[in-house]
C-alpha cells in the first residue's frame, strides 16, 4: 500500500473542502485513504498524484461526481428525529399564522437539503398530506450531492425493514407492497422533485421556501461554512418560514436573524 503522506492528505482534504464544504480532520485520514485506493484501483492510476490530476484536470464531470459519491456519508431513516414532524403536526395554526404565504397561495414549498435516499422528503410528504391544511398544493424539493442516492430516492423503493420506522397508517396509505419491498405510491412521489445539488453553489431559487430541512449535514462543515450556509438559507426562506436542523447541531455562537422556536427549530 502506498504511503499516504501528510501533504497528500492535506491536498485532498483542501480540495474536498473547497468544492464540497466538507471538513476532514486528521481522524478521517485513514478513511479517506481507503476511499482513494478504491477509486485509484478502478481507474488504474498508479499514485495519489496521478489520481488527483485525473480528478482535477481531466474535465470529465463523471469523475468528479463519482468522487463526490464516494466521500459523502448517507445515513437516514423514515421519521428520523421525529420531534420535527410532531412539531409540524401539532403547530399548523402557528405556522399558518406566522407564514401568510402558505394560505394565500394555497401551497407549501419545502426543501429537503441533503436528502440522501429520500426518506426525509417522503416523510414530509406523508405528514403534510395527513396532518396539514387540506387541499394544499405540496411542493417538495429534495437535493443531494451524491448522484447514487438521488437516483435511489427517485425510485421510492425501500426494504421490508421500514415497517419498524413508522405507524402502520402511513405504511398502508402511502406505500404499496411488492414481494419483500415497499414502493412509495405514485401520488406521493409526484409531490417530491429530486435534484443533484451542491450546497456550496449559489442558490438559484426564484421562489421562497416555507420549510427548509437541513439536518445532520452541517456537522461535516467547519464553522465558517456553516455560517455561510445558514445565511444563504435565511435568504431563501419565506417570512415566517422554518429552518429545521439536526439534533447534534445548533445555531449557538452563530450570527443570525432567525427567531429561536425550540431546540433545532428556527423561524425567519
Amino acid at each position: 500500500m502506498q504511503a499516504f503522506q501528510e501533504n497528500v492528505f492535506r491536498k485532498y482534504s483542501n480540495f474536498i473542502y473547497e468544492n464540497f464544504g466538507i471538513y476532514l480532520n486528521e481522524e478521517k485520514k485513514e478513511l479517506l485513504q481507503s476511499k482513494l485506493l478504491k477509486l485509484m484501483m478502478k481507474h488504474k492510476t498508479a499514485s495519489y498524484e496521478a489520481y488527483f490530476n485525473l480528478l482535477t484536470q481531466s474535465g470529465n464531470r463523471e469523475i468528479l461526481v463519482e468522487f463526490a459519491n464516494e466521500i459523502t456519508i448517507n445515513k437516514t431513516d423514515f421519521f428520523r428525529e421525529i420531534n420535527h414532524f410532531e412539531f409540524i403536526k401539532k403547530n399548523s395554526d402557528l405556522i399558518l399564522e406566522r407564514n401568510k404565504r402558505i394560505r394565500r397561495n394555497s401551497e407549501i414549498r419545502v426543501w429537503s437539503a441533503g436528502c440522501s435516499t429520500g426518506e426525509e422528503a417522503y416523510t414530509l410528504a406523508m405528514v403534510l398530506q395527513e396532518h396539514f391544511l387540506p387541499g394544499l398544493l405540496i411542493k417538495i424539493l429534495a437535493t443531494d450531492l451524491n448522484s447514487k442516492v438521488v437516483s435511489q430516492a427517485m425510485k421510492g423503493v425501500y426494504p421490508s425493514s421500514i415497517k419498524g420506522d413508522m405507524d402502520i397508517l402511513y405504511l398502508s396509505k402511502y406505500f404499496e407492497k411488492v414481494q419483500n419491498e415497499w414502493y412509495v405510491t405514485e401520488s406521493t412521489k409526484r409531490l417530491v422533485t429530486f435534484r443533484l445539488f451542491n450546497l456550496m453553489d449559489d442558490f438559484p431559487f426564484k421562489k421562497l421556501f416555507d420549510f427548509i430541512f437541513c439536518r445532520n449535514v452541517m456537522i461535516y462543515f467547519d464553522s465558517k461554512t456553516q455560517q455561510r450556509l445558514i445565511d444563504k438559507f435565511y435568504e431563501v426562506l419565506a417570512p415566517g418560514g422554518l429552518l429545521f436542523i439536526g439534533h447534534s447541531e445548533s445555531l449557538t455562537n452563530k450570527k443570525h436573524k432567525y427567531q429561536y422556536i425550540q431546540p433545532t427549530i428556527y423561524m425567519k
